[in-house]
């Protein structure tokens, strides 16, 4: 009963120790209407009750399956190398004293083990290592639309005529955030300066590599540093903003996060992911777009992108800039900025 009751009491303090450390790291950071607090939260909550609850109830029920049978096999070893002299005397009197010891060990290889990974495969990593934003501050009628430079139309002429037709008061035009990698801006300088000229935003993007993310430490982050300074010295200024790409490529190692953060970059992910994969948008991506940004009135980041080398993302672009008339096109630093008065 009591070795239960110890077990019990570990599983708990490693509960609790893991939420604690968890809500230490969200109040450290800023409390902007990036939503920062409300998404570590949920995601501390959520690695709770979808990866450490399930680990211990899995292993009481192995326990309760196999464990007479593992118990009394591993008693009998130890007596076993005990009774030949490699083992003077025997850690583990009983099945209990079994069960306890593995335990620890299984809670050591969850945090370990399975904490570092899910850093490198989910936005945790994000949150850790950097200042991650998916969304804006609400309520000021400001959207930030991107989309990586090798998904922009090769005749951008109507692009750049709707955007400007759509400026706001103070504007001079509407503003596309663009992202670019380090042979974006190696290869296109003069388009890039052109773009920016025009008013627009550019932003980072990791280059993708070939084969396991979680083993490209080294080059993430070497191509961050150089993708910053080509950046520098193409623009004049320094980055603000990398995009985190998806789960299985290296915009999410937290090598690079931690890079980003050292160069003194945020990190955006954003709050609806576009795939204009037919060349226009379909009803269903168009009511989840209006719905985005009608639900917090601003503060929204519409990624769009094309799973097609050969769609034409013209008109889902226009198509996002015509359905929401009565919202701001702005920059990311504008849509995600800082305010430590805020309260949420």
């Amino acid at each position: 009963f009591y070795m239960v009751i110890v077990v019990f009491l570990l599983g708990s303090m490693f509960a609790l120790l893991m939420s604690l450390f968890f809500a230490g790291v969200a109040d450290s950071w800023y409390t902007v209407g990036s939503g920062q607090f409300q998404m570590v939260s949920l995601d501390s909550v959520g690695m709770m009750v979808y990866f450490f609850w399930p680990a211990i109830i899995i292993y009481f029920r192995f326990v309760d399956k196999y464990g007479d049978y593992i118990g009394g096999k591993s008693i009998t070893a130890f007596g076993y190398l005990k009774s030949m002299g490699l083992l003077t005397d025997s850690p583990l009197k009983s099945g209990d004293d079994i069960f306890s010891f593995s335990f620890v060990i299984m809670l050591a290889i969850i945090t370990a083990v399975g904490v570092p990974v899910l850093n490198a495969l989910c936005p945790l990593g994000g949150y850790l290592y950097s200042r991650a934003y998916t969304h804006g501050q609400p309520n000021t009628k400001q959207v930030a639309l991107c989309i990586s430079y090798s998904d922009l139309p090769k005749d951008r002429t109507t692009l750049w005529a709707i955007l400007a037709d759509k400026k706001k008061e103070g504007q001079a035009t509407a503003v596309l955030n663009v992202f670019v990698t380090l042979e974006d801006l190696k290869m296109h300088p003069s388009e890039l300066k052109l773009i920016a000229a025009k008013g627009h935003k550019l932003s980072l993007e990791p280059t993708e590599f070939i084969g396991l993310s979680l083993l490209q430490k080294t080059a993430a982050t070497c191509n961050i540093e150089f993708a910053h300074y080509e950046y520098t010295e193409v623009l004049g200024e320094a980055p603000a903003w990398l995009l985190a790409k998806s789960v299985d490529a290296i915009g999410r190692h937290p090598s690079l996060f931690h890079k980003a953060s050292d160069l003194g970059m945020k990190v955006v992910y954003w709050s609806t992911l576009v795939k204009a994969a037919s060349g226009k948008l379909t009803s269903q991506q168009k009511d989840v777009i209006i719905g985005d940004c009608q639900d917090k009135n601003g503060g929204s980041i519409i990624y769009v992108t094309s799973d097609n080398s050969t769609s034409n993302t013209t008109a889902p672009l226009c198509e996002v800039v015509g359905m929401l008339d009565e919202f701001t096109f702005e920059s990311l630093s504008s849509v995600a900025r800082d305010d430590p008065t805020m309260v949420l």
